[in-house]
C-alpha cells in the first residue's frame, strides 16, 4: 500500500460552499456524521454481511468496529492536513484499502489514494455513500479490490 496520498484537488464540503465554514470544521462535521450513523450497531448486507458500530469519536477522528462474513476489523477516520477525511479499512489487522471522503452535496464521495478527485461529466465518483448512510458503493478497479462479476463492491442497510 502506498503512503497516504489525498486527491490533488482541495476537498469540497457543502458547508464550506454554502456557508463559508472553515474546511477543518467541515471535515470534523463529516466525521461526526459518519460516526453518528453507526452510534448504535447497524446491520449491513451485500458483498459483505455483518454489523458495524462506533467505538469512539472525537473532533478529528473516529474508529468504527465491524464483524462480517469477510473478516472482522475496523475503519479509522481522521482529518488529513489537506482537510480531506481519510478512511482506512483494516480486516484482521491488515490495511485493505484507503479512501478519501468529501461531501460536495448530500452524498459523500470517496476517492482512492493519489486520484485527481475530478468526477467525469455525467458520471459518478469512484465511491459514494448515500446521504443518510444507508448504502456504500465502490468501483473495484479504482480501489484495488479483487475483480468479480460486478464492477462495484457495495453494502447496504438490511432495511434498505
Amino acid at each position: 500500500m502506498i503512503a497516504p496520498t489525498p486527491p490533488t484537488r482541495a476537498p469540497y464540503y457543502v458547508g464550506n460552499e454554502d456557508h463559508g465554514w472553515p474546511l477543518e470544521d467541515c471535515a470534523s462535521g463529516l466525521i461526526s456524521t459518519l460516526a453518528g450513523w453507526v452510534r448504535e450497531p447497524y446491520e449491513f448486507r451485500g458483498h459483505a454481511n455483518g454489523r458495524i458500530w462506533r467505538q469512539r469519536v472525537d473532533k478529528t477522528s473516529a474508529r468504527l468496529l465491524f464483524v462480517s462474513d469477510q473478516g472482522d476489523g475496523h475503519i479509522d477516520l481522521s482529518i488529513d492536513p489537506s482537510f480531506w477525511v481519510r478512511a482506512e479499512l483494516f480486516v484482521v489487522g491488515e490495511l485493505k484499502f484507503r479512501a478519501w471522503i468529501d461531501e460536495p452535496y448530500e452524498e459523500k464521495d470517496l476517492w482512492p489514494d493519489g486520484s485527481d478527485g475530478v468526477t467525469p461529466p455525467n458520471g459518478d465518483p469512484p465511491g459514494r455513500i448515500s446521504k443518510r448512510g444507508r448504502w456504500l458503493q465502490l468501483r473495484r478497479a479504482e480501489f484495488g479490490l479483487p475483480p468479480a462479476e460486478s464492477i462495484f463492491w457495495d453494502v447496504a442497510d438490511i432495511w434498505s
